[in-house]
């Protein structure tokens, strides 16, 4: 039941991630659609069919995948988390963690362990599975940047977001 409980947890969030996502320009505005419930309808039918696809494993390999994954993109926030410490330190931000680029990065590395030794201990084909998935993501963003470029599918980003480079490009100019 834990399993089935992660797993729609999971699924559902990766529904919301692909709105989100489309709000911020940085996939196709179709997957931004809302059903008359206000849930992202494509991005449920996008997640759903990336399941039906993996439905020859069995649910505890298709467990073990989503959570491989899950602690990928972990791993990507804590370098997301590190790098914006960096490179806009000014940003505006619901909150602020007081330890400084060093206390950051320091506090990122027992969980980033941790991680590696989960994903150590994955079996074999549910790495592969995985790997696979993040080299499609890995080719799939700059393809999206050509789609976008040569206008063959519509990208905008939503006017009720916060764009954060212009929030930092103005903050940064105040402090100089």
């Amino acid at each position: 039941m834990s399993n089935m409980g992660m797993f729609v947890a999971e699924m559902s969030s990766d529904s919301f991630q692909l709105l989100g996502m489309a709000e911020r320009g940085m996939l196709p505005e179709f997957f931004a659609k809302r059903s008359r419930y206000d849930t992202p309808l494509v991005g449920i039918l996008f997640s759903a069919s990336g399941v039906m696809l993996l439905s020859w494993l069995s649910f505890q390999e298709m467990v073990a995948a989503e959570n491989f994954l899950y602690c990928f993109g972990m791993i990507l926030e804590f370098i997301a988390f590190v790098r914006l410490r960096i490179i806009a330190p000014a940003s505006p931000r619901p909150y602020k963690i007081p330890v400084g680029t060093i206390g950051a990065t320091l506090m990122c590395i027992p969980p980033t362990i941790l991680i590696c030794v989960v994903l150590f201990f994955s079996s074999l084909k549910v790495m592969i599975i995985s790997l696979v998935a993040v080299a499609i993501g890995l080719v799939m963003q700059p393809c999206l940047k050509h789609i976008e470029k040569k206008r063959w599918l519509r990208f905008s980003t939503s006017s009720d977001l916060l764009d954060i480079h212009a929030a930092t490009r103005e903050n940064n100019s105040l402090i100089d």
